[in-house]
């Protein structure tokens, strides 16, 4: 049975939530899932992509970027997506949220093929990303867990003050400087985890 696992990751220009969850899925099943706009409704919202910018063209100043719109039930959610590697990562930068990511990472174990799912919301430093989770980590949490389960995949239930209190005092690890947000990575830490 999977579980999210959450804590704080300090870097070199700011601070991350970092939630792991360990799925019983191959990540092509994984990413599928979790691109397709009609399996989003599910667990979060419709969303729908626009155009890529053109600002972006050759300059390496500029990065690509599109943009992204979650369709919620009252309101649209929109942003842009910063980066997407197909079978590995998304990073999305959204109105009221900022930056995040989530990497999809492959394991193989005894059970068979496995994923290792990272999610990450940026914050500029330690007490930012403190309040950062104490207010959305339950939220981001509950909807993982609508993902998980939107795959088939058995997940424990957890109540809102589970939430509140697993959220509002998280340990803060220290990232390598190399694998900051812009790498869309966790930690060192994660990779280690992954590959044992």
């Amino acid at each position: 049975m999977s579980t999210p696992s959450p804590r704080l990751v300090s870097w070199e220009n700011g601070t991350d939530l970092v939630i792991e969850l360990l799925l019983a899925r191959d990540v092509g099943t994984v990413w599928d899932a979790l691109t397709d706009s009609g399996t989003a409704a599910a667990w979060f919202a419709p969303f729908r992509l626009g155009e890529e910018s053109e600002d972006a063209g050759d300059d390496a100043d500029v990065p690509a970027s599109r943009p992204i719109t979650f369709e919620l039930e009252d309101i649209d959610l929109s942003g842009s997506v910063l980066s997407c590697e197909e079978y590995d990562h998304v990073l999305l930068d959204l109105d009221d949220f900022g930056v995040l990511g989530i990497r999809l990472l492959p394991l193989e174990g005894d059970t068979g093929e496995g994923t290792l799912l990272v999610f990450t919301q940026t914050a500029a430093d330690v007490d930012t990303a403190r309040a950062q989770a104490s207010e959305f980590g339950p939220m981001w949490d509950t909807h993982l867990r609508l993902f998980t389960r939107s795959l088939g995949v058995n997940i424990a239930e957890a109540t809102e003050p589970e939430l509140d209190a697993a959220y509002s005092d998280l340990a803060l690890e220290a990232g390598d400087a190399g694998d900051g947000p812009d790498s869309v990575d966790a930690s060192s830490a994660t990779a280690d985890r992954a590959e044992s």
